[in-house]
């Protein structure tokens, strides 16, 4: 028998869950103080790897594809000289594609799932 602490399908959260949003939220706080209005990056990153990883479950893959796309995205904000913090506003139609997709796969095993039969 397996004695799993995390349900393996649905949502899912732990104490360790919770000390790294308490430690991203003063991560952001402090980087407000100290960087500036780019801080919030570190909430909307620490934000979509929680969705990512506990709410929706998707396989890692799709989480380094939206990685990816973040980077590309606040590479070009960079590289055209538009202000970083528009990366928070051309990302998410990156996100809810991974999720749409991720969502839709046979294997997907995060919110709103169901359990597969213990008979099978």
């Amino acid at each position: 028998m397996r004695w799993d602490h995390h349900p393996s399908h649905g949502f899912r959260f732990s104490a360790t869950d919770a000390i790294a949003i308490l430690l991203f939220g003063a991560a952001t706080a402090a980087g407000l103080w100290i960087l500036g209005s780019v801080a919030w990056l570190i909430a909307f990153v620490a934000g979509h790897f929680f969705l990512f990883c506990n709410v929706f479950r998707i396989p890692r893959f799709l989480e380094l594809t939206w990685a990816g796309c973040f980077l590309a995205v606040a590479s070009i904000c960079l590289v055209l000289d538009v202000e970083i913090l528009h990366v928070m506003w051309l990302t998410p139609p990156f996100t809810l594609g991974i999720l749409w997709y991720g969502v839709r796969r046979p294997e997907y095993r995060g919110i709103g799932s169901s359990k597969p039969d213990a008979a099978a």
